[in-house]
């Protein structure tokens, strides 16, 4: 081999090494992201002194004094634009729900890491929905059978065949195909302090799609399935409400998108669809993923992207078009669904602050202003410009200054609560007034 080739396949493997290492961080479940994050003292090695921790830290941010200690937080900044309009069709269903005259209401939100790793949705699910009612988890999916990370409040395990599908994204953000016969053991907790049990659980599927099978239950109340476009929902009742269930799919194999777990009980779901990589530029053409949300009919859409899209080369007029093009899809399947965007939380990018987050962040509100949508500053209430590197020194950002700790990500989801329960407030007092 003379020199020029063992130079170019050494180059080859320290490409592939470094794509390996870029793949795998992105990859790391929560657990192994806390562990990098928190000291020995704040997170020992076992699992259940991770979600004591958690709930502590839950019960923490409820206090009224807490938040008040970190000063670089703009709490007086810590409300909805453009909500008044924007919000009302969500509201008055929300009213309808306290008031007992419906039965639920549904929000969905789509993200990147920040939102898979489930610690900002989690939170915000579990304080929303002690405020209006809690009619279940909501969407979950296999994530670590797909090969990545998944939220600490359920666990999926699977005895048969299943193989992740990446030319299609689905519902929850993911696809795998699933074998006639597969059996999964589906486990929740209470790891934010919210009840996941269940008695009610669905399933969507490809055509002609998959039924479902509870074995030794005699209490089962209703199973149903229906075809809708190129879609297949199957689901199945049963009386008492359980944190755990092991269920086996019968048919000819299919993709499976989303499994909702719901309690059957009147209040809030809140499903949640997090995606590593994921930016307005690289969902354009998950016709799947589009044509699913409005499958679900959702009364509130909540986008939290952007990160990754100020990551790498950024062009104004690009950006402005994956918006654009982005949002035409989704309303295409949802045209009457109100849309709350949360902008994306500081971050670094080449060792300063990513300035092309502010480009993002204003493209979006200029948006959001023309649209008729509402919008949420995360970046604005945490600190504005280089708050990540301020949280890091409260141990709330990672070491990349791009990611947050779990603590960081249960602050986002905390606060989003507190401005949504607030712009609520506020809409009904003028409508009782």
């Amino acid at each position: 081999m003379n020199y020029r080739n063992f130079l170019s396949l050494c180059i080859l493997v320290l490409i592939t090494i470094f794509l390996f290492s870029i793949n795998s961080a992105e990859e790391n479940s929560a657990e192994e992201n806390a562990r990098e994050f928190l000291s020995e003292e704040e997170y020992p090695s076992d699992m259940d002194t991770l979600e004591e921790f958690i709930q502590s830290y839950y019960l923490l941010l409820e206090s009224n004094e807490y938040l008040k200690q970190f000063k670089f937080l703009h709490l007086d900044k810590n409300q909805f634009r453009g909500d008044k309009k924007t919000l009302k069709p969500i509201f008055e269903k929300l009213l309808e729900l306290r008031s007992g005259l419906r039965q639920n209401v549904t929000i969905y939100q789509i993200g990147d890491s920040h939102i898979q790793s489930g610690y900002f949705p989690g939170t915000a699910r579990t304080a929303l929905q002690k405020y209006f009612g809690n009619s279940g988890r909501g969407l979950v999916f296999p994530l670590r059978l797909a090969g990545t990370n998944q939220p600490d409040d359920y666990k999926i395990t699977a005895n048969g065949s299943c193989s992740r599908i990446n030319s299609e994204r689905g519902i929850s953000g993911f696809t795998i195909k699933a074998s006639d016969g597969i059996c999964f053991n589906i486990a929740t907790n209470n790891f934010f302090r919210g009840d996941n049990s269940f008695n009610k659980l669905s399933l969507l599927t490809s055509l002609p799609g998959m039924k479902i099978k509870i074995d030794a239950r005699e209490d089962i109340t209703e199973e149903t399935a229906f075809k809708k476009g190129n879609y297949y929902c199957s689901s199945i009742s049963w009386k008492k409400r359980v944190p755990e269930m092991k269920i086996t799919l019968s048919g000819e194999p299919s993709n499976l998108y989303g499994i909702f777990l719901e309690n059957e009980q009147p209040g809030l779901l809140y499903h949640s669809c997090g995606i590593n990589g994921a930016g307005f530029y690289n969902l354009l053409e998950q016709q799947t993923l589009f044509e699913q949300i409005g499958l679900l009919q959702p009364d509130l859409i909540i986008i939290s992207l952007g990160t990754n899209d100020a990551q790498g080369s950024f062009r104004n007029e690009v950006f402005t078009q994956n918006l654009h093009n982005f949002m035409n899809k989704l309303k295409q399947f949802n045209p009457d669904t109100p849309v709350l965007f949360t902008l994306p939380p500081d971050s670094n990018k080449r060792g300063k602050h990513n300035n092309d987050l502010d480009k993002v962040e204003k493209i979006i509100i200029d948006y959001a202003q023309e649209n008729q949508c509402a919008w949420w500053n995360l970046s604005e209430v945490t600190g504005g410009n280089g708050s990540v590197q301020k949280l890091r020194s409260q141990q709330m950002s990672a070491t990349d200054l791009l990611h947050y700790t779990p603590k960081g990500y249960m602050l986002q989801g905390y606060l989003f609560y507190q401005a949504f329960i607030q712009s609520y407030k506020s809409f009904s007092e003028q409508t009782s007034g």
